[in-house]
């Protein structure tokens, strides 16, 4: 295996603590392609978003079967204008990422990795209550793809939490210097 790579995997091993300088530089920019794949990640579901929608829709119209036309109606013009909204919504937080990457690539920081660590237990927490919620159903939404999504999601959590450590590393040693 190529050397330099070897040198980035260890860096962004969140169970291993950076040895030096250079290994916490490379820790926390894993850090910013960690960003990036979320980004990507992100703008992946974008296709499938209107049909994940009509999803979501459906099952309300089930289990909301008693209700009046007019309130069904409304559900329906409600949902149809959140699509759009949502996708806009990915498109701004895809960019986010980006901005994000690029930031914690040059300033090596070890905030924006706590705040993504942040962020994903926040979406862990709410998945989870979702699927406490809809119980059987939530057999529908949770498809191979979202669980893939959400491998993804933990892996690059885990790379946050050795960008952390690496910006936390690097700024002992600046404080030192």
């Amino acid at each position: 295996m190529n050397r330099n790579l070897k040198l980035w995997l260890r860096a962004a091993n969140p169970f291993t603590p950076p040895r030096g300088m250079a290994e916490a530089q490379r820790a926390a920019r894993a850090g910013a392609v960690a960003l990036a794949i979320g980004a990507i990640q992100s703008l992946a579901i974008l296709p499938l978003m209107p049909e994940r929608m009509t999803q979501s829709t459906d099952l309300m119209m089930q289990q909301g079967a008693g209700l009046a036309a007019e309130d069904q109606a409304f559900i329906e013009a409600a949902m149809a204008a959140m699509t759009p909204m949502m996708m806009i919504g990915v498109v701004v937080f895809s960019i986010l990422y980006l901005v994000l990457a690029v930031v914690q690539w040059r300033r090596m920081t070890w905030v924006i990795p706590a705040v993504m660590l942040g962020l994903l237990a926040y979406s862990l927490l709410s998945a989870l209550s979702g699927v406490a919620m809809l119980g059987e159903k939530a057999g529908q939404f949770y498809t191979p793809l979202a669980v893939v999504q959400w491998v993804v999601m933990l892996a690059t959590g885990l790379v946050h939490v050795a960008a952390l450590r690496g910006g936390r590393m690097l700024e002992q040693l600046k404080r030192s210097v």
